[in-house]
């Protein structure tokens, strides 16, 4: 836009009379700044940022698909920054930290920042009952078994790894 603002005033400064040049100078500006809005908002429309139960995936490209995905388990902490704009049209960065406190994933201008960040800290948080199962020992039996059925009843294990995963815990009674 800087570049379409400047290039107008020096058609300015090249005007000596003759509209129709300056017209059609104006049109290719006009013409250039609508394209490269049309580019970015093209862009910003394949930009798709999904949460799976064990998975932040951020696929984006127009032709080609560049694909990102972090690992829930590995998520340390996530950082949200929204600018006054960003907070005005629903739109921010979403940074993803592991333990060397790189950032592994950046989904920048992303919409919907806190929602989506809720659904991520949700479904990382819904990862950690099945930590439980693994220590039955500290923890009772009624609670891994509630557990373990919420755990089916939210569809984040079939109906098979619940019967083995009862079968072991009555076994261990």
């Amino acid at each position: 836009m800087v570049a379409c603002a400047v290039a107008f005033v020096y058609l300015q400064t090249w005007y000596t009379g003759n509209p129709f040049f300056f017209y059609i100078g104006v049109g290719i500006i006009a013409f250039l700044a609508l394209a490269s809005a049309f580019a970015d908002v093209l862009r910003w429309q394949n930009d798709k940022f999904v949460v799976t139960n064990r998975r932040v995936i951020h696929a984006s490209g127009i032709f080609s698909k560049n694909i990102l995905d972090s690992s829930l388990n590995k998520i340390n902490d996530v950082i949200l920054q929204q600018s006054w704009m960003g907070r005005i049209f629903g739109y921010g960065t979403i940074k993803i930290l592991t333990a060397t406190e790189e950032v592994i994933n950046l989904l920048d201008h992303i919409r919907n920042p806190i929602g989506f960040k809720h659904a991520m800290l949700e479904a990382k948080s819904l990862l950690e009952p099945t930590a439980a199962v693994a220590f039955a020992g500290q923890t009772s039996a009624t609670q891994l078994l509630e557990e373990l059925d919420q755990l089916r009843a939210r569809k984040m294990i079939t109906d098979v790894e619940y019967e083995e995963k009862r079968k072991e815990i009555l076994k261990r009674m």
